[in-house]
C-alpha cells in the first residue's frame, strides 16, 4: 500500500508544497470500507473509517483530529453522508481570533485534509447540513 504524505496527497492550493510531519494511508477498514491513518512523524495518531450510516449521521466526522506546530494546523475528517466536504476555518489568534478558511484536499471520495501554515488556537469545520464540529489542536512535540 503507498504512503501518501499530505505534500503528495494534498496537491496543495497556491502556497505550493505543504510543510510539517503529517502522512495519510489509504487503507480498508473492517468489511472493505474505505479507511484513513493519519501519522505524525511516522507514528500512528488515528484511523478513520468511511461510515456505513446514510442517515442520522449529519454531523458524525465533520472534524475529527486537529494538531498545530511550527509548520501550521493540520485538520481532518470524515465527509458528509451526502459526500459534501465541510468549510474548515483556523483561528489565528486566541484572543479576538481571526479566522482564516483552510484549503481542503479529498482522500478517497470519504475523507477530506485541512493544512493552514498559521499556527492555530482552534479548528471549526461545518458540514452541509449544518453539523458543526470544533477542536482545540493538539501541539505537536
Amino acid at each position: 500500500m503507498t504512503v501518501l504524505t499530505v505534500d503528495q496527497a494534498a496537491r496543495p492550493p497556491a502556497r505550493g508544497q505543504v510543510p510539517g510531519p503529517w502522512s495519510v494511508r489509504r487503507a480498508a477498514g473492517r468489511s472493505g470500507r474505505a479507511a484513513l491513518e493519519v501519522y505524525e512523524d511516522g507514528e500512528l495518531i488515528d484511523v478513520l473509517v468511511a461510515s456505513a450510516l446514510a442517515t442520522g449521521s449529519a454531523g458524525c466526522g465533520v472534524l475529527r483530529g486537529a494538531r498545530r506546530g511550527p509548520a501550521g494546523t493540520f485538520a481532518w475528517g470524515r465527509l458528509g453522508p451526502d459526500g459534501a466536504a465541510p468549510v474548515v476555518l483556523v483561528a489565528e489568534r486566541r484572543l479576538r481570533p481571526r479566522w482564516a478558511a483552510a484549503g481542503l484536499t479529498l482522500v478517497a471520495d470519504e475523507f477530506w485534509l485541512a493544512h493552514l501554515p498559521v499556527a492555530g488556537f482552534a479548528v471549526v469545520a461545518r458540514g452541509a447540513g449544518g453539523a458543526v464540529g470544533r477542536l482545540r489542536p493538539s501541539r505537536v512535540g
